[in-house]
C-alpha cells in the first residue's frame, strides 16, 4: 500500500485493499497481460466507513468545529470508497461496482461477477466484501436493536449459533475478496482453482406479507431455486455453511427452512457456523463464508460450530459441534440473511 494514501482511508477499504491484493498474489495473474477493460472489481459493505468517519469527525468537531473535520471525511465514508481504492492499488480499468446488500454482500458479488464473464463482458473480475463495524457508533447501533450476545463467561463462549442459551450475536471485522473467471482462464496460467460456481438463487421475506413464517419460505424458496440453477438434488449437497448468527429466532427460522427446503435428507447435511469462531463481520460476513466453503473443498474438511454446548431441542440437524470432521466434499451450500428480510444461496462445487 501506499503509506501516505494510507493514513486517510477508513478501515474497511484498508482492509478490502489488504484482501485484494492477497487474493491477486494468490491468484499468479499478471494484471498487465489481460485486456485492461476486461478485469473488472465489484466489492459489497454494510457499514462502510461509517464508525472512523463519525469518531474523527466527533473528535475534531468538538474542539475546532467544522474546521476540524478531515477533509477526505466527504470521500471515505461512502460504500464506494473501497472499490476506488483498489482500483488505484490494483490499477483496475474496467467497471467498479459496489454492493450494498448488507450480510449478503459477499455471496451477491458472486452472482453480479458470474453475470460479467457469462455475458462476456469481463475476463476476470476480483469479487468480495468488506466492513469495520467495531467502532463506538456501530456498536451502539448494534447494541440498541438487542441482538449482541450477553454470555461474558467466558467471552470466547459469546457467540453460539443453535445452542440453548444462544442470546445474539458478535461483532466482528475484516475482508475476503476473490478472483472469480473461466475455469479455461485459470486452467492457462495453472492456477489455484478453490471451487466452482454452480447455482445462485435469492429470497425476499417482504413478498409474504405478514406470515410468521416468511422468513422460513423466502429462504426454503431461495434454497430450491440455487439448486435449480446448479441442477442438483437435495442429496447432492455435502454440506452447509449456514448463516448461523446466534440470534435466538434465526436460528430456528434457519433449522426450520433447511428442512423444508432438503426434508428429511437435512438430518444428513452436515450445517455449521463460522461465526462461532470469528464473530458476524456484517457486509463480510458472508464473504467469509464463500473463503471457508472454497476452502472445506480443498481440504475436504467441514469447520464446526463451536460453543455448541447445550443444543436446541428445536436446532436438531448436525451442526457438526466443536471439532473440524474431515469427509468426502463434492457441492457446498452457503446461505447468508441480511436484517430486512433478504436472503442469498450460493453453490459452489469441486473443480473438476
Amino acid at each position: 500500500m501506499y503509506a501516505r494514501r494510507t493514513k486517510h482511508r477508513g478501515r474497511f477499504s484498508q482492509f478490502a485493499v489488504a484482501a485484494a491484493k492477497l487474493a491477486l498474489e494468490d491468484s499468479r495473474m499478471t494484471l498487465a497481460d489481460e485486456p485492461s477493460q476486461r478485469v473488472m472489481l465489484c466489492l459489497g459493505t454494510s457499514a462502510n466507513g461509517i464508525g472512523d468517519v463519525t469518531e474523527a469527525a466527533r473528535i475534531g468537531f468538538v474542539a475546532t468545529g467544522v474546521a476540524g473535520i478531515p477533509m477526505t471525511s466527504g470521500i471515505e465514508y461512502p460504500a464506494h470508497a473501497a472499490a476506488g481504492h483498489v482500483s488505484m492499488e490494483l490499477g483496475i480499468r474496467g467497471q467498479a461496482m459496489t454492493v450494498a446488500s448488507a450480510c449478503l454482500a459477499g455471496l451477491d458479488v458472486v452472482q453480479w461477477a458470474t453475470a460479467q464473464i457469462v455475458a462476456e463482458r469481463a475476463s476476470v473480475v476480483f469479487a468480495g466484501s468488506t466492513d469495520a463495524p467495531i467502532s463506538p457508533l456501530s456498536f451502539a447501533t448494534v447494541c440498541a436493536s438487542g441482538s449482541l450476545s450477553q454470555f461474558d463467561a467466558p467471552d470466547t463462549c459469546a457467540s453460539r449459533p443453535y445452542d440453548l442459551h444462544r442470546n445474539g450475536l458478535v461483532i466482528a471485522e475484516g475482508s475476503a475478496v476473490y478472483v472469480v473467471e473461466e475455469l479455461e482462464h485459470a486452467l492457462a496460467r495453472r492456477a489455484t482453482i478453490y471451487a466452482e460456481i454452480l447455482g445462485f438463487a435469492s429470497g425476499n421475506e417482504g413478498g409474504y406479507g405478514h406470515r410468521v413464517d416468511a422468513g422460513e419460505l423466502a429462504l426454503a424458496e431461495a434454497i430450491r431455486a440455487a439448486l435449480e440453477s446448479a441442477s442438483l438434488t437435495p442429496q447432492e449437497i455435502d454440506y452447509i455453511n449456514a448463516h448461523g448468527n446466534a440470534l435466538p429466532d434465526y436460528d430456528l427460522v434457519e433449522t426450520l427452512a433447511l428442512k423444508r427446503a432438503f426434508g428429511s435428507v437435512a438430518y444428513n447435511i452436515p450445517v455449521s457456523s463460522i461465526k462461532s469462531m470469528i464473530g458476524h463481520a456484517m457486509g463480510a460476513a458472508s464473504a467469509f463464508q464463500v473463503a471457508a466453503g472454497c476452502l472445506a473443498l480443498q481440504s475436504q474438511t467441514v469447520s464446526p460450530t463451536i460453543n455448541l454446548d447445550v443444543p436446541d431441542p428445536e436446532c436438531d440437524l448436525d451442526y457438526v459441534p466443536f471439532r473440524a470432521r474431515r469427509m468426502r466434499l463434492r457441492n457446498v451450500l452457503i446461505n447468508a440473511h441480511a436484517m430486512g428480510g433478504s436472503h442469498s444461496v450460493l453453490i459452489l462445487g469441486l473443480p473438476k
